[in-house]
């Protein structure tokens, strides 16, 4: 008899999971339905380096022409993504090591997106990663406050990885109300913030992988258990790793709101979300999170996930287990859910995201298919509880066939999923 690896049972599991139907929650489509249809975290490089975008008739020079053509296409905000790194270096390195991110996601970058939004008068919805330079399902990296002084100081000489977790919440809402003020002093309007960047494995150094003094069972665990614990025992995680999480999400949010106060500006209608993968986890296991936070303190208002239906994934049907998500968290959580990342190539995907060219039921991986999957996940969410969509790097040469241009010579010309985009929001 053959026997059945770890691999092949996980395979087994997620596969269940994924095509058991559950009845999706039918809705009204929100008349405020967010399309973050936004200039992603490489396009300022971009036009530095001399790159335009062509959109029909219209060119794009500067970050603000792009960006006004995506208003006009029908984006509902713009997105920046912030990491504890403040100011940009001359290379790309962090700790002497190669960091593709290491100058991407600085807060001067992100201050200066923010500048864009408020000049175009259209909403921006900050992502506060907490981390050095970036995170993900992947990769987690603790915040570092060397280069603010103030905030710094209240670690009180402890290395990050020493601190107790009221110590870092302290740290945290600091970090929270400077990084509210910032923000909201640029004149940009936030209706919607985001904690983290698929947050499944930590937030803000209490991770897995990461010495803490919180939990110094997280350093030590294996990195197979990603592809284990969400499935198999999300309890384990909930108990080890979400319920300290919720506390530090909490501490940020309380530090954003005394912001808005001390600013003077309303925050009664200012939501709060954290986005997770779903590609390694079950439908119940992503509502167990959301759930998990709630009863520890930070309760959201919008629940946020990652759904790259090419992407490598140990489902073999990801378009069930994203319906079966949505719905699991409509139901169990009472929450709507954001699409925080999504795209589709038009065609292979090349570099260091070639595996990521797994069709997707009848989508074709061409420029027809990849306007048809993004108009179809709309259309299914308007009426299924989803909050709202944002096509993850729309306008970044390095996204391969996932972009929303073709790219020629620092020429971007709009694929037909841009072209159509207005018609592809009213279907």
């Amino acid at each position: 008899m053959k026997r059945i690896t770890l691999w092949g049972l996980l395979a087994i599991v997620l596969s269940t999971t994924a095509c058991s139907h559950l009845d999706p929650i039918e809705v009204a489509p929100p008349a405020d339905f967010r399309v973050a249809l936004s200039l992603s975290p490489f396009s300022l490089r971009q036009f530095d380096e001399g790159y335009s975008f062509r959109v029909v008739e219209k060119t794009a020079t500067t970050p603000e022409q792009l960006q006004a053509i995506y208003r006009d296409l029908g984006s509902t905000e713009m997105f920046v993504r912030i990491a504890t790194k403040r100011h940009e270096t001359a290379e790309d390195t962090t700790d002497g090591k190669p960091d593709s991110n290491a100058n991407f996601h600085t807060f001067d970058k992100g201050i200066q997106l923010c500048q864009i939004a408020a000049s175009l008068g259209i909403p921006i919805n900050p992502e506060i990663m907490c981390a050095f330079t970036y995170m993900d399902m992947e990769q987690q990296q603790a915040p570092r406050f060397e280069e603010y002084p103030e905030i710094y100081a209240l670690q009180n000489g402890k290395d990050w990885s020493e601190l107790t977790l009221d110590e870092i919440c302290t740290v945290l809402e600091a970090y929270g109300a400077f990084i509210g003020e910032s923000i909201l002093g640029t004149g940009c309007t936030v209706n919607n913030w985001n904690l983290g960047n698929e947050a499944n494995y930590g937030f803000a150094g209490i991770s897995l992988g990461l010495k803490t003094a919180v939990n110094p069972k997280l350093e030590n665990t294996p990195g197979f258990s990603r592809y284990i614990l969400p499935s198999l025992t999300p309890d384990w995680l909930a108990n080890n790793l979400w319920r300290y999480n919720a506390k530090a999400y909490a501490a940020v949010r309380k530090g954003i709101l005394s912001a808005y106060q001390k600013l003077g500006i309303d925050a009664s209608k200012v939501k709060f979300s954290t986005h997770i993968a779903t590609v390694v986890s079950t439908a119940d296991a992503c509502a167990a999170f959301f759930n998990c936070m709630k009863h520890n303190g930070y309760a959201m208002d919008v629940a946020g996930i990652s759904y790259y239906p090419s992407a490598p994934s140990l489902s073999q049907d990801k378009e069930a287990l994203f319906k079966n998500t949505v719905t699991a968290i409509n139901r169990k959580c009472g929450l709507p859910v954001f699409i925080a990342e999504f795209s589709y190539p038009s065609g292979k995907m090349d570099g260091p995201f070639a595996g990521w060219s797994k069709q997707a039921g009848d989508y074709k991986m061409n420029p027809e298919g990849q306007a048809a999957i993004y108009s179809d996940v709309i259309s299914w969410g308007k009426r299924h509880g989803l909050a709202g969509i944002r096509y993850w790097a729309p306008d970044y040469e390095g996204w391969y066939a996932m972009a929303m241009f073709d790219f020629s010579n620092k020429v971007g010309t709009a694929k037909p999923i841009l072209e159509t985009h207005k018609e592809i929001l009213t279907k």
